[in-house]
């Protein structure tokens, strides 16, 4: 931990930033502003600065033990020909509590920095997170992490109707007279999202060769008999949480080949799944989903044109405020602690014969790992007649 060291006590931290753009912000103070205000952090005391038109606002709704005021050091530096700027704000909030040195967030901006340091103030750099608890969720923060999750479940489950009321016409998926596209089918996914106070942002829809490509969000008619992933990951747009789900569906009729790599996926996610639990390394997840593939004969690699083929991305990861956070559960691994909200996502791509993953959200618990995505995910539930 980084300390002053002529008080031996821990450095005060400070952002400068939006609560939209700051997760490390919003985290300690649930205050949403669309521009930058400045949160001073001691080991007694939360503070956050705020002009005129947000003060009121913040004392109702910030959980910070001080909402104060920009608008007296406004005054005292244009009173000494100063620019009354967040930097300088900032300097002189610290210096009147004695402080001149900070540890700042890796990703301040620069000329914050600069700013801050013309101003007097010594800047230290977290090499880490800065408030790595994050990581760890709070039963509150489970429940609307799981509230979210409902959301997406839901709103899939409208969606798939176009799927189940579609027929098939030369290899394509027909609905209303028209193609079936992964732009509607997303429009709808959306459109129930909001109703549910989600907002979905890159939601991936993408079919037969496009979901070869784990990024890949969609575009254009749906194939039948070939693999379609639904990949769905929005946030609350109250308690900002995300949560992240993935499944695979076919309609029409499905290949042997694509329904052995199919259970191929689900066996080796149920491998992954049944290892989740307190004090295990995450690395043992993603080890057991490639041990899995390989006794099974399944290559990962570079194909002669240039594309990758097998499973070539991590397992999973954390969900929180942030889409991807801590911990990791790939390659490089971390020890899973009660309080993880971690991700199981393996995956076969081929091109050629078609993508395939399935995932779910874990929350690590003190004697296991409860399983916070409900959505059917068995071969049967994945092919819609």
């Amino acid at each position: 931990m980084d300390t002053d060291s002529t008080r031996n006590t821990p450095l005060p931290k400070l952002l400068i930033a939006s609560g939209e753009a700051s997760f490390d912000l919003f985290y300690r103070t649930r205050f949403l502003t669309p521009d930058p205000v400045i949160y001073v952090e001691t080991p007694t005391t939360r503070s956050l600065l705020l002009s005129d038109l947000e003060v009121d606002r913040g004392k109702k709704q910030a959980t910070v033990d001080e909402v104060v005021p920009t608008r007296t050091f406004e005054e005292r530096l244009k009173a000494n020909g100063k620019r009354a700027n967040l930097p300088a704000i900032a300097a002189l909030f610290l210096k009147d509590r004695h402080f001149d040195r900070v540890l700042v967030p890796f990703d301040l901006a620069s000329g914050y920095s600069r700013a801050l340091e013309s101003e007097g103030i010594e800047i230290v750099v977290s090499d880490g997170e800065l408030y790595p608890q994050r990581a760890l969720k709070n039963p509150e923060e489970i429940r609307w992490i799981r509230e979210t999750q409902i959301g997406v479940e839901e709103s899939l489950e409208i969606a798939l109707e176009l799927l189940r009321k579609a027929e098939i016409r030369e290899g394509l998926i027909w609905v209303d007279g028209e193609y079936l596209t992964s732009e509607r089918v997303k429009s709808v996914l959306k459109q129930e999202m909001l109703k549910r106070n989600l907002l979905g942002r890159h939601t991936i829809v993408a079919g037969g060769e496009q979901a070869c490509d784990p990024h890949m969000e969609g575009t254009g008619p749906l194939p039948a008999h070939l693999p379609i992933v639904f990949d769905i990951f929005p946030s609350h747009e109250e308690t900002r949480y995300y949560s992240d789900m993935t499944r695979t569906f076919f309609k029409g009729a499905v290949s042997p080949e694509l329904k052995r790599n199919y259970q191929a996926v689900l066996d080796a996610q149920n491998k992954a799944i049944d290892l989740a639990g307190p004090g295990v390394d995450s690395k043992l997840l993603h080890e057991a989903v490639v041990a899995h593939f390989s006794s099974m004969g399944y290559s990962t690699g570079i194909r002669p044109d240039g594309r990758m083929e097998g499973f070539f991305h991590g397992t999973g990861h954390g969900v929180g405020l942030e889409i991807h956070e801590a911990p990791r559960v790939g390659r490089a691994g971390e020890l899973l602690a009660p309080g993880h909200i971690i991700t199981v996502e393996p995956g076969l791509y081929y091109p050629g014969v078609g993508g395939i993953r399935i995932e779910d959200m874990l929350a690590i618990t003190d004697t296991g790992a409860q399983n916070l995505t409900t959505f059917p995910k068995t071969l049967k539930s994945a092919i819609i007649d």
